[in-house]
């Protein structure tokens, strides 16, 4: 296996330290593989000066948090006996024969610090097959943030498992709510935390956030016709809108701040690039029919769209610099929804097979397309910012509701925020 060297952690607002720097660490997973064998990890009660129920519940958040990622297989707590337990946290206590004995290969120990509202974890991950120290760090935060703080540590672990940090600490915007009333909502992507950000008493679509996050763009018809709006989230304040006549949707976000959506007026669409910060639009495409759906590259060279200008629609990239434009897909008479990951490799997209709607992936030259999910009908799907993981919306159930999977299909996990139906979800970068 290839070797990986921990480098220093940046300072996060909850005040996260590296209080030591561990050496050497493997890296367990080739992350673009399309099948991987998952690790086992124990993660026994957190040790520490703290009530009860706070080491229980901090330690069942970690087993759950790395549970979601879907590259661990962790230890139930029953399997772990007294002599296990009542090990302390540093190497020099820890018999690393006995855990490999159970099955574990990586083992994470932790310790918390609870005074005065304020919360320190001290946490250790360990490789049993040599005891070597993988990861060391501290976490300082308010006692009622802990759940933050355990996404951290959980994403931590798989930056040194795999290389890249995990998904716990991020945030979702998604579409919820009845037939006549959705609303835009904001949630830690554990279900907690969740608040409203629009509250119009109509329909509004479309939600995406700026990578510089700062701006949240969506649809509504709040003025009773299909409108864009964008606001500044910091603010809480309307910044643009755009109310010409027409229905304006697929936004989608480039470069820090600049926008692109599609606006569908008679018999033509429009799809724009809008500088929010400036103020300053420019049409990349215009034609007759559709043109829908618009995500540039990570580099901004290219676009992936669909249209209708061969009869169904179909996804079509557009070299931007050239003007060229090829047709990607040719299976099927209806795929859209494609979006760039972010490293612009592989495009995820929608295609209706026999009645189902499924979310499919493929190269970005339109190479090796195959199906992620299985029979219903599957929506918006959107890549993670590191690219693993594929957020979506699916009616498996008879309801709504917003999914995660990874990159190629499998562990795919029921997200839930509301009582409502959701769709529409994307990461907040």
């Amino acid at each position: 296996m290839k070797r990986f060297k921990l480098t220093q952690a940046l300072l996060f607002a909850m005040a996260l330290v590296l209080f030591t720097t561990p050496g050497h660490a493997r890296v367990y997973y080739d992350i673009t593989a399309t099948s991987f064998k998952k690790v086992t990890i124990g993660v026994p009660p957190f040790k520490g000066e703290a009530a009860d129920r706070l080491r229980s519940d901090t330690t069942d958040l970690l087993n759950k948090d790395l549970d979601l990622s879907g590259f661990f297989i962790t230890t139930p707590q029953s399997l772990m006996d007294k002599e296990l337990t009542d090990e302390g946290v540093e190497k020099a206590s820890i018999k690393f024969g006995n855990w490999r004995s159970i099955g574990i290969e990586l083992l994470c120990k932790a310790r918390l610090q609870e005074k005065d509202g304020d919360l320190a974890i001290e946490a250790y991950l360990y490789d049993t097959l040599d005891g070597s120290l993988m990861l060391a760090k501290r976490y300082r935060t308010r006692t009622d943030e802990w759940r933050r703080a355990v996404h951290r540590l959980a994403d931590d672990i798989m930056l040194a498992v795999t290389g890249e940090k995990g998904i716990n600490s991020s945030r979702v915007v998604f579409v919820s709510g009845t037939r006549n009333r959705k609303d835009i909502y904001i949630s830690d992507i554990d279900g907690t935390n969740t608040k409203s950000l629009t509250n119009f008493r109509s329909i509004t679509l479309s939600p995406s956030v700026s990578p510089n996050g700062r701006y949240l763009a969506y649809t509504s018809y709040k003025e009773g016709k299909p409108n864009l709006f964008v606001m500044d989230l910091d603010q809480h304040k309307e910044v643009y809108a755009d109310r010409d006549e027409g229905m304006k949707t697929g936004t989608a976000w480039t470069g820090k701040a600049t926008l692109l959506y599609t606006h569908t007026a008679g018999r033509y669409s429009t799809i724009y690039s809008l500088d929010v910060e400036k103020k300053e639009r420019k049409v990349i495409q215009r034609n007759e029919g559709i043109s829908a759906s618009p995500s540039f590259s990570p580099e901004g060279t290219k676009m992936v769209f669909v249209s209708d200008m061969h009869g169904s629609p179909q996804i079509y990239l557009k070299d931007l610099v050239s003007g060229n434009t090829n047709r990607l897909t040719f299976s099927g008479t209806y795929n859209s929804a494609p979006v760039f990951s972010p490293k612009g490799d592989t495009i995820a997209f929608v295609a209706r097979f026999e009645g189902a709607f499924e979310i499919c992936l493929m190269n970005a030259d339109g190479s090796n397309q195959r199906v992620l999910t299985s029979g219903g009908l599957n929506d918006s799907p959107q890549f993670s910012p590191c690219g693993r993981y594929i957020i979506y919306s699916s009616n498996k159930g008879g309801k709504q509701n917003i999914y995660v999977m990874l990159f190629n299909g499998e562990n795919k996990r029921l997200l839930k925020f509301t009582e409502g139906e959701e769709s529409q979800p994307k990461f907040v970068p």
